[in-house]
Protein backbone atom coordinates (compact mmCIF):
# COMPACT_ATOMS: atom_id res chain seq x y z
CA UNK A 1 0.00 0.00 0.00
CA UNK A 2 1.44 3.24 -1.10
CA UNK A 3 2.33 6.10 1.66
CA UNK A 4 -0.33 8.09 -0.14
CA UNK A 5 -2.89 6.30 0.24
CA UNK A 6 -2.19 5.74 4.11
CA UNK A 7 -2.02 9.59 4.29
CA UNK A 8 -5.40 10.30 2.61
CA UNK A 9 -8.60 8.85 2.68
CA UNK A 10 -11.75 10.65 1.47
CA UNK A 11 -10.07 14.07 1.74
CA UNK A 12 -8.95 13.34 5.23
CA UNK A 13 -5.67 12.68 6.30
CA UNK A 14 -4.82 9.21 8.40
CA UNK A 15 -1.21 9.69 9.37
CA UNK A 16 -0.80 10.62 13.41
CA UNK A 17 0.07 14.44 13.07
CA UNK A 18 -3.05 15.76 10.72
CA UNK A 19 -5.68 15.35 12.51
CA UNK A 20 -5.65 18.14 14.83
CA UNK A 21 -4.48 19.78 11.17
CA UNK A 22 -7.67 19.00 9.67
CA UNK A 23 -10.05 20.48 12.52
CA UNK A 24 -8.21 23.37 12.78
CA UNK A 25 -8.58 24.14 9.11
CA UNK A 26 -12.26 22.78 8.59
CA UNK A 27 -12.74 25.18 12.37
CA UNK A 28 -11.43 28.39 10.01
CA UNK A 29 -12.77 27.51 6.42
CA UNK A 30 -15.14 30.24 5.52
CA UNK A 31 -17.21 28.11 3.03
CA UNK A 32 -19.49 25.33 4.27
CA UNK A 33 -19.01 22.65 2.76
CA UNK A 34 -22.14 20.41 0.89
CA UNK A 35 -23.52 18.09 3.66
CA UNK A 36 -22.93 14.94 1.38
CA UNK A 37 -19.50 15.93 -0.30
CA UNK A 38 -18.21 12.73 -2.80
CA UNK A 39 -15.14 11.54 -1.27
CA UNK A 40 -12.78 11.93 -3.18
CA UNK A 41 -9.66 9.80 -4.40
CA UNK A 42 -6.11 9.38 -3.76
CA UNK A 43 -2.98 9.07 -5.44
CA UNK A 44 -3.49 4.95 -5.72
CA UNK A 45 -6.62 6.21 -8.15
CA UNK A 46 -9.92 5.21 -5.79
CA UNK A 47 -11.48 4.39 -2.49
CA UNK A 48 -12.55 0.97 -3.39
CA UNK A 49 -9.47 -0.65 -1.44
CA UNK A 50 -11.48 0.33 1.78
CA UNK A 51 -14.74 -0.93 0.57
CA UNK A 52 -16.36 2.31 0.04
CA UNK A 53 -19.32 2.29 -2.85
CA UNK A 54 -21.62 5.22 -1.91
CA UNK A 55 -20.75 8.94 -1.04
CA UNK A 56 -20.24 10.06 2.50
CA UNK A 57 -19.58 13.05 3.78
CA UNK A 58 -15.97 14.05 3.90
CA UNK A 59 -14.44 14.61 7.34
CA UNK A 60 -14.20 17.72 6.40
CA UNK A 61 -17.45 18.39 5.66
CA UNK A 62 -18.71 16.96 8.62
CA UNK A 63 -16.27 18.95 11.10
CA UNK A 64 -17.08 22.53 9.15
CA UNK A 65 -19.37 25.12 10.82
CA UNK A 66 -20.81 28.31 9.39
CA UNK A 67 -18.56 31.16 9.59
CA UNK A 68 -19.84 33.52 12.63
CA UNK A 69 -20.16 37.20 13.70
CA UNK A 70 -18.20 37.92 17.14
CA UNK A 71 -14.98 35.78 18.66
CA UNK A 72 -13.40 32.53 17.13
CA UNK A 73 -15.44 29.56 17.95
CA UNK A 74 -14.19 27.21 21.04
CA UNK A 75 -11.92 24.49 19.05
CA UNK A 76 -13.85 21.09 19.10
CA UNK A 77 -11.70 19.12 21.90
CA UNK A 78 -10.63 15.73 20.88
CA UNK A 79 -10.56 12.47 22.09
CA UNK A 80 -7.92 9.07 21.80
CA UNK A 81 -9.89 6.13 19.82
CA UNK A 82 -7.77 3.29 20.72
CA UNK A 83 -8.26 -0.26 18.97
CA UNK A 84 -8.30 -2.92 22.12
CA UNK A 85 -8.02 -6.91 21.77
CA UNK A 86 -8.15 -9.75 24.23
CA UNK A 87 -5.36 -9.01 26.75
CA UNK A 88 -3.82 -12.49 25.94
CA UNK A 89 -3.50 -11.40 21.88
CA UNK A 90 -0.11 -12.48 20.10
CA UNK A 91 -0.25 -9.17 17.92
CA UNK A 92 0.18 -5.80 19.70
CA UNK A 93 0.05 -3.96 16.98
CA UNK A 94 -2.62 -2.67 14.32
CA UNK A 95 -2.28 -0.45 10.81
CA UNK A 96 -4.53 2.45 10.74
CA UNK A 97 -5.59 1.04 7.02
CA UNK A 98 -6.23 -2.48 8.99
CA UNK A 99 -8.60 -0.25 11.42
CA UNK A 100 -10.61 1.25 8.30
CA UNK A 101 -10.66 -1.98 6.07
CA UNK A 102 -12.45 -3.29 9.37
CA UNK A 103 -14.85 -0.31 9.67
CA UNK A 104 -15.61 -0.71 6.29
CA UNK A 105 -16.28 -4.30 6.21
CA UNK A 106 -13.68 -5.99 3.66
CA UNK A 107 -14.08 -9.24 3.91
CA UNK A 108 -11.08 -9.99 3.01
CA UNK A 109 -9.15 -8.02 5.58
CA UNK A 110 -9.62 -11.64 8.16
CA UNK A 111 -6.69 -12.88 6.00
CA UNK A 112 -4.70 -10.57 6.86
CA UNK A 113 -5.13 -9.53 10.43
CA UNK A 114 -6.29 -12.12 13.23
CA UNK A 115 -9.40 -10.38 13.13
CA UNK A 116 -12.95 -11.22 11.83
CA UNK A 117 -15.81 -8.35 13.66
CA UNK A 118 -15.30 -4.99 14.85
CA UNK A 119 -17.22 -3.83 17.56
CA UNK A 120 -17.35 0.07 18.58
CA UNK A 121 -18.63 2.23 21.66
CA UNK A 122 -21.91 3.95 20.73
CA UNK A 123 -20.32 7.38 21.86
CA UNK A 124 -17.71 7.58 19.27
CA UNK A 125 -19.38 5.71 16.22
CA UNK A 126 -20.98 9.25 14.78
CA UNK A 127 -17.28 10.95 15.39
CA UNK A 128 -15.50 8.19 14.04
CA UNK A 129 -17.55 7.80 10.92
CA UNK A 130 -16.92 11.83 10.45
CA UNK A 131 -13.09 11.19 10.84
CA UNK A 132 -12.78 8.34 8.19
CA UNK A 133 -15.09 9.67 6.31
CA UNK A 134 -17.96 6.77 6.09
CA UNK A 135 -20.45 5.37 8.41
CA UNK A 136 -18.90 1.92 9.67
CA UNK A 137 -20.22 -0.96 7.59
CA UNK A 138 -23.56 -3.39 8.76
CA UNK A 139 -21.45 -5.67 9.91
CA UNK A 140 -19.69 -3.30 12.49
CA UNK A 141 -21.85 -3.81 15.73
CA UNK A 142 -22.29 -0.89 17.83
CA UNK A 143 -22.62 -1.02 21.63
CA UNK A 144 -21.73 0.29 25.07
CA UNK A 145 -18.21 0.39 26.20
CA UNK A 146 -18.84 -2.23 28.62
CA UNK A 147 -20.56 -4.24 25.89
CA UNK A 148 -17.25 -4.14 23.52
CA UNK A 149 -15.23 -5.05 26.64
CA UNK A 150 -17.48 -7.77 27.03
CA UNK A 151 -17.02 -8.88 23.25
CA UNK A 152 -13.26 -8.55 23.18
CA UNK A 153 -12.96 -10.59 26.03
CA UNK A 154 -14.99 -13.35 24.60
CA UNK A 155 -13.42 -13.79 21.39
CA UNK A 156 -9.89 -13.11 20.31
CA UNK A 157 -10.65 -12.67 16.79
CA UNK A 158 -12.80 -9.25 17.75
CA UNK A 159 -11.46 -6.18 17.38
CA UNK A 160 -13.19 -3.25 19.67
CA UNK A 161 -12.69 0.81 19.23
CA UNK A 162 -12.63 2.63 22.54
CA UNK A 163 -12.39 6.00 24.00
CA UNK A 164 -9.09 5.98 25.57
CA UNK A 165 -10.76 6.90 28.67
CA UNK A 166 -12.42 3.51 29.08
CA UNK A 167 -9.61 1.09 28.34
CA UNK A 168 -9.36 -1.53 30.91
CA UNK A 169 -6.32 -3.46 32.07
CA UNK A 170 -8.23 -6.66 31.34
CA UNK A 171 -8.16 -6.14 27.72
CA UNK A 172 -5.00 -4.67 25.67
CA UNK A 173 -4.65 -1.57 24.06
CA UNK A 174 -3.03 -2.53 20.76
CA UNK A 175 -0.25 0.03 19.27
CA UNK A 176 -1.53 2.30 16.30
CA UNK A 177 0.67 2.09 13.33
CA UNK A 178 3.66 1.34 15.61
CA UNK A 179 2.70 4.17 18.30
CA UNK A 180 1.76 3.45 21.84
CA UNK A 181 -0.81 5.26 23.95
CA UNK A 182 0.18 3.23 27.60
CA UNK A 183 2.84 1.49 28.15
CA UNK A 184 6.55 0.95 27.15
CA UNK A 185 7.37 3.95 24.53
CA UNK A 186 4.28 5.78 24.90
CA UNK A 187 3.79 8.80 23.61
CA UNK A 188 3.81 12.06 26.03
CA UNK A 189 1.65 14.28 23.49
CA UNK A 190 -2.10 12.92 22.36
CA UNK A 191 -1.80 14.94 19.00
CA UNK A 192 0.56 11.86 17.89
CA UNK A 193 -2.26 9.69 18.37
CA UNK A 194 -3.12 8.61 14.85
CA UNK A 195 -6.33 8.41 15.98
CA UNK A 196 -8.52 11.71 17.35
CA UNK A 197 -11.52 12.17 16.93
CA UNK A 198 -14.58 14.71 18.10
CA UNK A 199 -14.86 13.93 21.58
CA UNK A 200 -18.10 12.66 23.02
CA UNK A 201 -17.65 14.13 26.83
CA UNK A 202 -16.82 17.57 28.02
CA UNK A 203 -13.49 16.21 29.75
CA UNK A 204 -11.75 13.75 27.26
CA UNK A 205 -8.90 11.52 27.92
CA UNK A 206 -5.56 13.61 28.98
CA UNK A 207 -2.31 12.13 29.14
CA UNK A 208 -1.28 14.47 31.93
CA UNK A 209 -1.87 12.27 34.81
CA UNK A 210 -0.55 9.00 33.29
CA UNK A 211 2.55 7.15 34.10
CA UNK A 212 3.98 3.96 34.00
CA UNK A 213 5.87 1.15 36.46
CA UNK A 214 8.18 -1.19 35.25
CA UNK A 215 8.87 -4.59 37.46
CA UNK A 216 11.07 -7.14 37.23
CA UNK A 217 11.55 -10.50 39.35
CA UNK A 218 14.81 -11.92 40.86
CA UNK A 219 18.28 -10.01 40.57
CA UNK A 220 21.36 -12.39 41.37
CA UNK A 221 24.96 -10.62 40.72
CA UNK A 222 26.97 -13.22 41.79
CA UNK A 223 28.57 -16.14 39.57
CA UNK A 224 28.99 -15.89 35.78
CA UNK A 225 27.43 -12.35 36.04
CA UNK A 226 30.27 -11.39 38.48
CA UNK A 227 32.90 -13.34 36.18
CA UNK A 228 32.16 -11.45 32.71
CA UNK A 229 31.09 -7.71 34.82
CA UNK A 230 34.03 -7.87 36.76
CA UNK A 231 36.61 -10.63 36.00
CA UNK A 232 36.63 -10.20 31.73
CA UNK A 233 36.00 -6.49 32.79
CA UNK A 234 32.97 -5.48 30.47
CA UNK A 235 31.57 -3.28 33.86
CA UNK A 236 28.35 -3.29 35.72
CA UNK A 237 26.09 -1.79 33.07
CA UNK A 238 27.24 -5.49 31.13
CA UNK A 239 23.88 -7.47 32.53
CA UNK A 240 21.83 -4.90 31.63
CA UNK A 241 22.46 -4.03 28.48
CA UNK A 242 20.84 -6.96 26.19
CA UNK A 243 18.13 -6.12 23.57
CA UNK A 244 15.82 -8.76 22.23
CA UNK A 245 16.96 -12.45 22.05
CA UNK A 246 15.22 -15.54 21.07
CA UNK A 247 16.09 -19.71 22.04
CA UNK A 248 18.24 -20.64 19.02
CA UNK A 249 18.45 -24.39 20.00
CA UNK A 250 18.15 -26.75 23.36
CA UNK A 251 20.69 -28.46 25.39
CA UNK A 252 21.33 -30.29 28.26
CA UNK A 253 20.98 -30.24 31.48
CA UNK A 254 19.71 -28.99 34.52
CA UNK A 255 20.97 -30.47 37.76
CA UNK A 256 17.95 -32.60 37.73
CA UNK A 257 18.40 -33.17 34.00
CA UNK A 258 16.05 -30.66 32.77
CA UNK A 259 16.50 -29.14 29.30
CA UNK A 260 17.77 -25.53 29.29
CA UNK A 261 17.64 -23.31 26.01
CA UNK A 262 20.46 -21.32 24.46
CA UNK A 263 19.59 -17.82 24.16
CA UNK A 264 20.45 -15.73 20.63
CA UNK A 265 20.55 -12.12 20.76
CA UNK A 266 18.31 -10.67 17.67
CA UNK A 267 19.54 -6.78 18.07
CA UNK A 268 17.80 -3.51 19.96
CA UNK A 269 21.08 -3.73 22.36
CA UNK A 270 19.88 -1.76 25.26
CA UNK A 271 16.31 -2.35 24.73
CA UNK A 272 15.80 -3.89 28.27
CA UNK A 273 17.56 -1.41 30.11
CA UNK A 274 15.43 1.31 28.12
CA UNK A 275 12.35 -1.08 29.18
CA UNK A 276 12.72 0.48 33.43
CA UNK A 277 14.78 3.67 32.68
CA UNK A 278 11.74 4.89 30.16
CA UNK A 279 9.41 3.80 33.20
CA UNK A 280 8.81 6.94 35.75
CA UNK A 281 9.35 3.64 38.33
CA UNK A 282 10.83 0.69 37.78
CA UNK A 283 11.16 -1.99 40.97
CA UNK A 284 12.91 -5.75 41.35
CA UNK A 285 13.95 -7.67 44.00
CA UNK A 286 17.55 -8.39 45.09
CA UNK A 287 18.15 -11.56 45.61
CA UNK A 288 21.23 -11.35 47.98
CA UNK A 289 23.55 -9.11 49.98
CA UNK A 290 26.21 -6.79 48.56
CA UNK A 291 28.47 -6.21 51.50
CA UNK A 292 32.13 -4.57 51.24
CA UNK A 293 33.56 -8.15 52.47
CA UNK A 294 31.73 -9.62 49.67
CA UNK A 295 33.11 -13.23 48.11
CA UNK A 296 32.77 -14.16 44.76
CA UNK A 297 31.47 -17.78 44.76
CA UNK A 298 30.90 -19.75 41.35
CA UNK A 299 28.47 -22.08 41.69
CA UNK A 300 27.30 -21.90 45.31
CA UNK A 301 23.91 -21.18 46.62
CA UNK A 302 25.20 -18.57 49.30
CA UNK A 303 25.05 -15.45 47.86
CA UNK A 304 27.20 -12.02 48.30
CA UNK A 305 27.59 -9.54 45.48
CA UNK A 306 30.24 -6.83 44.49
CA UNK A 307 28.75 -3.77 45.86
CA UNK A 308 30.22 -2.02 42.75
CA UNK A 309 27.79 -3.84 40.21
CA UNK A 310 24.80 -2.14 41.88
CA UNK A 311 25.57 0.77 39.69
CA UNK A 312 24.19 -1.36 36.67
CA UNK A 313 20.69 -1.17 38.75
CA UNK A 314 20.66 2.37 39.03
CA UNK A 315 22.28 2.66 35.35
CA UNK A 316 19.20 0.60 33.62
CA UNK A 317 16.96 2.67 35.71
CA UNK A 318 15.79 0.01 38.78
CA UNK A 319 14.60 3.12 41.71
CA UNK A 320 13.86 0.87 44.49
CA UNK A 321 14.65 -3.13 45.46
CA UNK A 322 12.86 -5.23 47.97
CA UNK A 323 15.52 -7.28 49.88
CA UNK A 324 12.59 -9.07 51.85
CA UNK A 325 14.21 -12.89 50.67
CA UNK A 326 16.08 -15.64 52.03
CA UNK A 327 19.37 -14.94 50.75
CA UNK A 328 19.80 -11.33 52.45
CA UNK A 329 21.91 -12.60 55.21
CA UNK A 330 24.38 -14.55 53.15
CA UNK A 331 26.89 -11.75 54.15
CA UNK A 332 25.53 -11.76 58.07
CA UNK A 333 24.54 -9.14 60.11
CA UNK A 334 27.09 -6.65 58.60
CA UNK A 335 26.24 -7.87 54.68
CA UNK A 336 22.26 -6.63 55.46
CA UNK A 337 23.27 -3.09 56.74
CA UNK A 338 26.30 -2.87 54.45
CA UNK A 339 23.69 -3.74 51.49
CA UNK A 340 21.12 -0.65 52.73
CA UNK A 341 24.18 1.91 52.92
CA UNK A 342 25.56 1.09 49.56
CA UNK A 343 22.02 1.24 48.13
CA UNK A 344 21.39 4.54 49.78
CA UNK A 345 24.89 6.27 48.22
CA UNK A 346 23.03 5.31 45.01
CA UNK A 347 20.00 6.63 45.51
CA UNK A 348 18.13 3.07 45.03
CA UNK A 349 15.10 3.26 47.30
CA UNK A 350 15.17 -0.20 49.30
CA UNK A 351 12.40 -2.01 51.81
CA UNK A 352 11.74 -5.09 52.94
CA UNK A 353 15.16 -5.63 55.27
CA UNK A 354 17.24 -3.43 57.41
CA UNK A 355 19.09 -3.62 60.95
CA UNK A 356 16.35 -4.52 62.83
CA UNK A 357 12.94 -5.39 62.51
CA UNK A 358 11.50 -1.86 62.78
CA UNK A 359 13.50 -1.21 59.90
CA UNK A 360 12.95 -4.13 57.77
CA UNK A 361 9.16 -3.18 58.10
CA UNK A 362 9.74 0.36 56.91
CA UNK A 363 8.35 1.42 53.17
CA UNK A 364 10.16 2.58 50.48
CA UNK A 365 8.46 6.23 49.68
CA UNK A 366 8.81 7.01 45.86
CA UNK A 367 6.90 9.72 43.66
CA UNK A 368 5.04 9.52 40.41
CA UNK A 369 2.61 10.86 38.44
CA UNK A 370 1.78 13.26 41.20
CA UNK A 371 1.21 10.71 44.14
CA UNK A 372 3.29 9.15 46.68
CA UNK A 373 4.03 5.78 47.03
CA UNK A 374 5.16 3.35 49.45
CA UNK A 375 6.52 0.16 48.66
CA UNK A 376 6.66 -2.60 51.18
CA UNK A 377 8.28 -6.04 50.96
CA UNK A 378 7.92 -9.58 52.88
CA UNK A 379 9.67 -12.78 52.78
CA UNK A 380 8.16 -16.36 53.17
CA UNK A 381 11.15 -18.15 53.25
CA UNK A 382 13.98 -18.99 55.36
CA UNK A 383 12.97 -18.02 59.01
CA UNK A 384 16.33 -17.59 59.89
CA UNK A 385 16.93 -14.59 57.60
CA UNK A 386 13.97 -12.52 59.23
CA UNK A 387 15.10 -9.60 61.55
CA UNK A 388 14.13 -9.53 64.98
CA UNK A 389 13.98 -6.19 67.15
CA UNK A 390 18.10 -6.92 68.30
CA UNK A 391 19.42 -7.80 64.68
CA UNK A 392 19.35 -7.44 60.84
CA UNK A 393 17.60 -9.33 58.21
CA UNK A 394 14.52 -9.23 56.43
CA UNK A 395 10.38 -8.42 56.91
CA UNK A 396 8.82 -11.68 58.27
CA UNK A 397 5.54 -12.26 56.12
CA UNK A 398 3.36 -11.71 59.24
CA UNK A 399 -0.66 -10.90 57.51
CA UNK A 400 -1.03 -9.14 61.21
CA UNK A 401 1.81 -7.07 61.15
CA UNK A 402 1.68 -6.73 57.38
CA UNK A 403 -1.88 -5.11 57.57
CA UNK A 404 -1.00 -2.45 60.11
CA UNK A 405 2.17 -1.71 57.93
CA UNK A 406 -0.05 -0.88 54.83
CA UNK A 407 -2.71 0.68 56.60
CA UNK A 408 0.37 3.14 58.43
CA UNK A 409 1.17 4.03 54.88
CA UNK A 410 -2.02 4.94 54.05
CA UNK A 411 -2.17 7.19 56.83
CA UNK A 412 0.90 8.84 56.54
CA UNK A 413 -0.33 9.80 53.20
CA UNK A 414 0.63 7.03 50.90
CA UNK A 415 -1.68 7.47 47.44
CA UNK A 416 -0.76 4.04 46.57
CA UNK A 417 0.81 1.10 48.06
CA UNK A 418 3.00 -2.13 46.41
CA UNK A 419 3.60 -5.26 48.38
CA UNK A 420 6.37 -7.42 47.22
CA UNK A 421 6.01 -10.52 48.88
CA UNK A 422 8.74 -13.60 48.77
CA UNK A 423 6.50 -16.66 48.41
CA UNK A 424 5.67 -19.81 47.13
CA UNK A 425 7.02 -23.19 45.91
CA UNK A 426 10.21 -23.16 43.78
CA UNK A 427 10.12 -24.15 40.26
CA UNK A 428 6.75 -24.64 40.02
CA UNK A 429 3.92 -22.40 38.55
CA UNK A 430 1.56 -23.76 41.95
CA UNK A 431 -0.25 -21.50 44.16
CA UNK A 432 -0.69 -22.20 47.54
CA UNK A 433 -4.37 -21.25 48.74
CA UNK A 434 -2.36 -19.44 51.50
CA UNK A 435 -0.91 -17.24 49.10
CA UNK A 436 -4.09 -16.36 47.83
CA UNK A 437 -4.97 -15.55 51.57
CA UNK A 438 -2.32 -13.15 51.67
CA UNK A 439 -2.91 -11.57 48.45
CA UNK A 440 -6.49 -11.13 49.19
CA UNK A 441 -5.31 -9.68 52.99
CA UNK A 442 -2.97 -7.46 51.21
CA UNK A 443 -5.90 -5.49 49.21
CA UNK A 444 -8.21 -5.82 52.24
CA UNK A 445 -5.70 -3.91 54.16
CA UNK A 446 -4.97 -1.31 51.41
CA UNK A 447 -2.42 -2.48 48.80
CA UNK A 448 -3.36 -1.37 45.21
CA UNK A 449 -0.99 -3.93 43.74
CA UNK A 450 1.37 -7.29 45.03
CA UNK A 451 4.38 -7.96 42.78
CA UNK A 452 5.68 -11.77 44.22
CA UNK A 453 9.14 -13.41 43.83
CA UNK A 454 10.73 -17.06 44.77
CA UNK A 455 9.87 -19.29 42.75
CA UNK A 456 12.31 -18.84 39.96
CA UNK A 457 9.73 -19.61 37.45
CA UNK A 458 6.94 -16.48 36.31
CA UNK A 459 3.40 -17.29 37.94
CA UNK A 460 -0.25 -16.46 38.03
CA UNK A 461 -2.05 -12.77 37.60
CA UNK A 462 -5.04 -11.88 39.37
CA UNK A 463 -7.05 -9.43 39.29
CA UNK A 464 -9.39 -8.25 42.45
CA UNK A 465 -12.59 -6.01 42.31
CA UNK A 466 -12.78 -3.23 44.84
CA UNK A 467 -14.98 -0.27 44.42
CA UNK A 468 -12.08 2.11 43.44
CA UNK A 469 -10.94 0.30 40.37
CA UNK A 470 -8.93 -3.86 40.57
CA UNK A 471 -5.88 -4.39 42.49
CA UNK A 472 -3.38 -6.14 39.88
CA UNK A 473 -1.73 -9.49 41.53
CA UNK A 474 1.39 -10.97 40.04
CA UNK A 475 2.36 -13.88 42.11
CA UNK A 476 5.56 -14.10 40.27
CA UNK A 477 7.84 -12.34 37.87
CA UNK A 478 10.00 -14.88 37.97
CA UNK A 479 13.84 -14.91 37.00
CA UNK A 480 15.11 -11.78 35.41
CA UNK A 481 18.91 -11.30 35.99
CA UNK A 482 19.78 -14.28 37.87
CA UNK A 483 22.79 -17.13 36.49
CA UNK A 484 20.15 -20.26 37.76
CA UNK A 485 20.19 -22.70 35.34
CA UNK A 486 17.42 -25.26 37.09
CA UNK A 487 15.76 -25.83 33.79
CA UNK A 488 14.48 -23.48 31.07
CA UNK A 489 11.68 -21.48 32.81
CA UNK A 490 14.12 -20.60 35.45
CA UNK A 491 16.25 -18.71 32.60
CA UNK A 492 13.43 -16.56 31.83
CA UNK A 493 11.26 -14.17 33.52
CA UNK A 494 8.61 -10.94 32.88
CA UNK A 495 8.25 -7.09 32.81
CA UNK A 496 5.14 -6.04 34.27
CA UNK A 497 4.64 -2.36 32.59
CA UNK A 498 1.75 -1.03 34.15
CA UNK A 499 0.08 1.92 33.15
CA UNK A 500 -1.65 4.31 35.63
CA UNK A 501 -4.05 7.13 35.04
CA UNK A 502 -3.35 9.03 38.32
CA UNK A 503 -4.46 6.28 40.77
CA UNK A 504 -6.56 3.85 38.64
CA UNK A 505 -4.84 1.22 36.65
CA UNK A 506 -5.22 1.35 32.58
CA UNK A 507 -2.90 -1.64 31.75
CA UNK A 508 -1.17 -3.94 32.35
CA UNK A 509 2.03 -5.33 29.65
CA UNK A 510 3.70 -8.46 30.15
CA UNK A 511 6.94 -8.56 28.58
CA UNK A 512 9.15 -11.89 28.09
CA UNK A 513 12.83 -11.97 29.32
CA UNK A 514 15.47 -14.76 29.13
CA UNK A 515 19.27 -15.20 30.37
CA UNK A 516 21.57 -14.98 27.42
CA UNK A 517 25.18 -16.48 28.06
CA UNK A 518 24.04 -16.88 31.86
CA UNK A 519 25.68 -13.52 32.11
CA UNK A 520 22.90 -10.91 30.62
CA UNK A 521 19.67 -10.57 30.34
CA UNK A 522 17.38 -9.56 27.21
CA UNK A 523 13.60 -8.86 25.80
CA UNK A 524 12.38 -12.44 24.46
CA UNK A 525 11.06 -12.35 21.28
CA UNK A 526 7.18 -13.52 21.00
CA UNK A 527 8.33 -16.35 18.16
CA UNK A 528 11.72 -17.16 19.55
CA UNK A 529 10.04 -18.61 22.90
CA UNK A 530 8.10 -15.84 24.48
CA UNK A 531 4.93 -16.39 23.76
CA UNK A 532 5.45 -19.84 25.57
CA UNK A 533 5.99 -17.97 28.63
CA UNK A 534 2.69 -15.72 28.59
CA UNK A 535 1.01 -19.48 27.41
CA UNK A 536 2.55 -20.38 30.97
CA UNK A 537 1.06 -17.76 32.59
CA UNK A 538 -2.36 -17.52 30.99
CA UNK A 539 -2.70 -21.27 32.21
CA UNK A 540 -1.18 -20.30 35.91
CA UNK A 541 -3.76 -17.92 36.00
CA UNK A 542 -6.87 -19.91 35.46
CA UNK A 543 -10.11 -19.45 37.85
CA UNK A 544 -8.34 -16.20 38.99
CA UNK A 545 -8.98 -13.89 36.44
CA UNK A 546 -11.82 -14.24 33.96
CA UNK A 547 -9.75 -12.68 30.78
Amino acid sequence: MSFAFRRGLAGAAIASGMAVAIVSVALSASPVAPAAAEPQPDATGSLAEVGVTQAFPTPAAVLTVPPTIGPEPTPTPLDAIVPVASFWTATGDITLLDVTRLWAGRSDITTETQYRSMVVADVDANAMAARLGFPAAAGVRVMSADEVKAAVRASPATLGLLPAGDVTPDLRALTLNGIALFGPGRIKTLGDWPLLVAAATAVPFSLIDEWTLAAGGDVNLDRSIYVKAVKWNYGPDFPWSGGHASISSYECCGPEGATLGVARATGDAGALARRFSEADLALVNLEGSAPNDFVYRPSSLVFTFDPALLGGLRDAGIDAVSLANNHIRNGGDRGVVDTCTNLDSLGIAHTGAGSNLDAARAPAWLAAGGLRIAVLGYSAVGHSNWATAAHPGAAPLDLVSAAADIRAARAAGADLVIVMPHWGEEYSYALSAEQKDEAAAFVAAGADLVLGSHSHWVGAIQSIDRPQGPAFVDYSLGDLLFDLNHDLQSQEGVIATMTFSGKRLVQVNLDPTIMVDRAQVALLDRSGGGQAVLDAIRRASRGLIGW
